[in-house]
């Protein structure tokens, strides 16, 4: 799986380099060498930009499904780039399943690989593309399924399963027969913007002293990808004497991993304003995440220490 997740990464990286510039020689050549070793018939990566450096056109990326990060540098090719920002998602996806030919080893196929399709994103929009193209794989048949329709040829590290093209008779392969196979391989990249709403959070909070002063809490953050952080939390004040716990809750705004929550709030851009009853505020902190907290009691007052709110991970 770590081997697949190391394809998709590099897969990535050519398609917004190669794809999108029309570099149309650069996935191919990979596909040939790889496709049999270190994908899968059908692979989807999602990934988040969590840094930009503009002079250098350095990318850097996380995964979402191991939290590991890569770096790419787009080249100067790579149009749209100026429209990426921090938080943008990239999905990249590989698909191998058709098969257009199959034949006996020498048979020749090897030099019918040629180019299919390719599409890249308009000016203006996000950077995306896809290329679809014919691949070359070599091994032994290991099973001809003519009821479904496909046929599982062995490579040296991997069996590729194809479904069988109007070209292909499966009545003419056998289990054991080295065939040379010409299937359709496609590559695409997306980049959809930031979801608006990042998180959302729940806090219980509970009185430093007598319900006056400085508070300290716990807070839950579930992430717009479903993935839940638990966070201590210092620094939020009540108006009220008398009140000894506190429950709130709010939306996250700009944040792209949740370590960005870390770190001190104050007073937003439009100031810590109190909305309606007195019982909700807006933040910010140096990360640039806005947060918008509600307290769920009625008529309770929610203000900002002197040193500011801290979220810390736990």
């Amino acid at each position: 799986m770590k081997k697949t997740n190391h394809y998709i990464q590099r897969l990535a990286a050519i398609l917004i380099a190669a794809c999108l510039a029309f570099a149309l020689c650069i996935p191919l050549a990979v596909a040939e060498e790889d496709a049999a070793s270190a994908a899968t018939d059908e692979t989807v990566s999602v990934n988040v930009i969590v840094g930009i450096d503009a002079d250098t056109r350095i990318l850097t990326l996380k995964d979402f499904a191991t939290g590991e990060e890569w770096t790419y540098t787009a080249g100067p090719e790579v149009r749209n780039f100026d429209q990426l920002v921090r938080g943008d998602i990239v999905i990249a996806e590989y698909f191998a399943g058709v098969a257009l030919a199959i034949g006996p080893k020498g048979s020749g196929l090897k030099d019918r690989i040629s180019q299919i399709d390719v599409q890249r994103a308009a000016e203006g929009e996000k950077p995306g593309g896809s290329i679809t193209a014919s691949t070359y794989a070599q091994g032994v048949i290991v099973e001809v399924d003519t009821e479904g329709g496909t046929v599982a040829i062995e490579g040296p590290e991997r069996t590729l399963v194809l479904k069988a093209g109007d070209d292909v008779d499966l009545a003419d392969l056998e289990v054991g027969q080295t065939v040379e196979a010409l299937f359709v391989e496609s590559f695409s990249i997306s980049v959809e913007t930031a979801p608006e709403v990042s998180g959302t959070l729940t806090m219980k909070m509970t009185a430093a002293a007598l319900g006056v002063g400085v508070q300290w809490g716990e807070a839950v953050m579930t992430m717009y990808d479903g993935t839940e952080h638990e966070f201590k939390v210092t620094g939020l004040s009540l108006l009220d004497v008398g009140v000894t716990t506190i429950e709130a809750e709010g939306e996250v705004y700009r944040l792209v991993e949740a370590k960005d929550l870390e770190g001190a709030f104050f007073s937003g851009e439009a100031g810590a304003a109190l909305v309606g009853g007195g019982n909700a505020l807006a933040m910010k902190n140096t990360n640039g995440v806005v947060v918008k907290l509600t307290a769920k009691q009625q008529g309770v007052r929610l203000t900002l220490a002197a040193e500011g709110v801290k979220f810390k991970m736990k």
